[in-house]
């Protein structure tokens, strides 16, 4: 697996082109998060991709006119950030948990 950071500019259909690159391989896209980046748009792709299709996807991304930026990320980062961005259970779960085991 391997992560994918593209930053663009975010005009109508930029995004579609960029997952549309990666889709017209028969490549799965278990991950996509797209969120702002300061005055552009970033997305965060998970794929599972060879070196030839690393290429391909490369020359059909700096293709699109509104991407400004795509480089390859490292899976160790990739899980931190992912560790941290996951939905955390309320602060009120924690204490439950802890008040029904002292009454126990």
């Amino acid at each position: 697996m391997q992560v994918f950071h593209i930053r663009y500019r975010n005009t109508q259909g930029t995004l579609m082109r960029i997952l549309t690159a990666a889709t017209r391989r028969g490549i799965e896209l278990p991950y996509v998060q797209a969120e702002p980046a300061g005055h552009a748009h970033e997305v965060t792709l998970l794929l599972e991709v060879n070196a030839k299709q690393v290429g391909q996807l490369f020359r059909d991304w700096y293709a699109v006119v509104d991407v400004t930026d795509a480089r390859a990320g490292s899976m160790k980062d990739f899980e931190q950030y992912t560790a941290w961005a996951m939905p955390h259970p309320p602060a009120s779960a924690g204490v439950q948990a802890n008040s029904a085991a002292a009454s126990a």
